[in-house]
């Protein structure tokens, strides 16, 4: 009878061994099963299968972090947070968890601790040459304003590898925010000749090429944009400013007027207009779309064209009001101190124009120009 017992009780220890057993044999298709499950963003029955894993090994770090996963992809950042630190409690190491953190934390804007956990993540042995993370970090640094860092870490992830796409437009991003764009135009060049028919890398080189006053080597670009898409609103955007810059402004028009069809409201393009036909003289035309940029909403350069244009047409006191807003809003200026010195001049009212003047220099505008009118009307009545 003890005997009889003693058997069951082993049977049923091996039962429960092999039962164990088939369990944990069944993980690897769980976790698999619930990864897919969570890139076709099929959240719950993700979590079915990752708690079923749990269930037998509370420990699993796949699990945890697929957990986490879940959470930060429904943007429950708070929620994300708390489950990869579990996860890094049992895995401290562990590659996802650290990156699932990082990523969580610029999800809540706490971009100085996302910061914190990609450094430490590039600490550790052979992910300093991840370059994935080395890209992502030159991001964040740049879009902080933290160019020489960002400098090193795209420079570092280039070095590994010279034809990531990542890394090469982070660098031709970087250079032009720095205003290097011979360095720049480099960078999305090497980019070009991996992805030719880009229109993001088509026209960041026309943008390089019209910084660099090219324009019309910036034209070949931008027409290559637009012949891929053409609404592409950068593609007019470079088109319409490098006829604006060859001074050939009914051709510049023609490509404002394209952005307007399908941005009607678009403050910018309505100044820039305004521009255009001011430059051609066309004051009538010039007006009218400095005014619907205006009603739109305040624009600086509308009402700076505005004034120009009442001075242009001999209207000196809608000129000076307008300057004199711009002044109140904006604050003195070398464009506002130069056209109202010139208004008042026109007016005959030249104490005033070196009132104005005098008033610049003292407020620490240290302009060559402002220096030579003031100089040539000290000598006048």
């Amino acid at each position: 009878m003890l005997r009889a017992s003693l058997n069951e009780i082993k049977e049923g220890h091996m039962k429960k061994q092999k039962k164990g057993y088939e369990n944990w044999q069944k993980i690897p298709e769980l976790s698999k099963s619930g990864y897919l499950l969570l890139r076709e963003k099929r959240f719950k029955e993700a979590e079915n299968e990752f708690q079923k894993i749990l269930d037998i090994d509370k420990k699993n770090i796949y699990a945890i972090v697929g957990m986490g996963d879940i959470k930060r992809k429904q943007r429950l950042f708070e929620d994300a947070v708390d489950i990869y630190e579990q996860a890094l409690t049992v895995a401290p190491l562990n590659k996802f968890a650290l990156i699932g953190l990082a990523d969580t934390y610029r999800g809540l804007k706490r971009i100085n601790d996302a910061i914190g956990v990609w450094e430490e993540y590039l600490s550790y042995s052979d992910n300093e040459y991840d370059i994935a993370i080395l890209s992502r970090l030159g991001d964040t640094y740049r879009k902080t304003g933290q160019q020489k860092k960002a400098l090193e870490k795209y420079n570092k992830a280039y070095s590994i590898d010279a034809k990531n796409p990542y890394v090469l437009s982070g660098l031709g991003l970087l250079y032009f925010e720095m205003n290097n764009f011979n360095k720049s135009l480099d960078h999305w060049k090497q980019l070009l000749e991996i992805e030719p028919d880009d229109v993001k890398v088509l026209t960041n080189i026309g943008n390089c090429h019209r910084k660099l006053r090219d324009f019309n080597g910036a034209l070949k670009y931008f027409y290559k944009a637009l012949k891929l898409e053409d609404k592409n609103f950068y593609a007019l955007y470079g088109i319409a400013d490098s006829y604006r810059g060859l001074k050939d402004y009914d051709k510049a028009n023609e490509y404002w007027r394209k952005i307007l069809e399908n941005d009607p409201d678009n403050k910018k393009i309505l100044t820039r207009l305004g521009d255009s036909y001011r430059n051609l003289r066309n004051l009538k035309n010039a007006r009218f779309y400095y005014k619907k940029a205006i009603e739109r909403e305040f624009d600086y350069y509308a009402i700076l064209g505005l004034s120009i244009v009442d001075k242009m047409e001999k209207n000196y006191d809608a000129a000076v009001e307008n300057l004199s807003q711009l002044e109140n809003l904006s604050g003195l200026n070398i464009q506002i101190t130069l056209q109202l010195s010139e208004c008042y001049v026109e007016m005959n009212k030249i104490e005033m124009a070196k009132e104005v003047l005098g008033k610049a220099l003292q407020k620490g505008i240290n302009n060559e120009e402002i220096k030579n009118r003031l100089k040539i009307l000290k000598h006048q009545k």
